[in-house]
């Protein structure tokens, strides 16, 4: 994986390269701004951005977090802090993972392995219907949830946009891998890797609220479950 670190204390630095180790290619930052810059004029994009929340020039990390994003939707982000008060702020930026300084080696394991089960999950994979008669494709790390709208399919993603098109939801499922996407309702298919959370009998989805109904709750339970703690190979 290429790896963008923004970080303006050395020591932390260091610390981060040494437990990220040889298998991956790391990018030193000590500033958000040289960051966006290169991202800007040199096209640059990462597999994973590690981003120091309190940084010293006027590029925090919060507001760094939501530029890279505004250029790269599917950026794996992850912020590294020695506080924990901006989770609600992660979760509004769709943050991949947070740590707390000092970040032990096991941390650092989980999300280099976590990163790379996502992008090596995603890769090349898309929904593909037909738009306008036309085939038309959505990458699965983009979808949120595709939802039946009497003889329309709904597609919503991550980004706010949406997409409709004829079909039956029976018939879109079959064509899903069951291990990404699960049918929580007779209307609803969601995405389990871009949920956000699961309440009562709703799953939360970019900031919707999408019905469980009572004969699917025990599994949505277990595969909500299944996300967040994955094992790996």
């Amino acid at each position: 994986m290429r790896i963008a670190i923004c970080e303006d204390n050395e020591k932390d630095t260091r610390r981060l390269v040494q437990m990220i180790g040889v298998d991956h290619s790391c990018e030193l930052y000590t500033s958000g701004e040289k960051l966006i810059l290169d991202m800007e004029e040199l096209s640059l994009r990462f597999d994973l951005y590690l981003l120091d929340i309190f940084l010293e020039d006027d590029e925090n990390g919060i507001h760094l977090a939501g530029t890279i994003r505004s250029m790269d939707e599917e950026a794996l982000i992850c912020f590294v802090s020695t506080s924990d008060d901006f989770y609600r702020q992660a979760y509004d930026l769709y943050v991949f993972q947070y740590l707390i300084k000092p970040v032990e080696q096991q941390d650092m394991d989980r999300l280099l392995q976590r990163a790379e089960h996502q992008i090596k999950k995603n890769k090349g994979r898309a929904v593909i219907f037909e738009r306008y008669g036309k085939p038309y494709a959505i990458p699965y790390q983009k979808l949120l949830y595709i939802a039946s709208r009497g003889h329309n399919l709904l597609y919503k993603c991550k980004d706010g946009s949406e997409y409709s098109s004829g079909g039956k939801l029976n018939e879109i499922a079959e064509a899903l891998d069951p291990g990404i996407f699960f049918r929580c309702h007779q209307s609803f298919i969601v995405n389990m890797y871009n949920v956000d959370d699961m309440q009562q009998n709703i799953f939360l989805c970019g900031g919707e609220e999408i019905p469980i109904s009572r004969p699917y709750y025990q599994q949505a339970k277990e595969r909500y479950r299944r996300a967040l703690f994955e094992e790996f190979d």
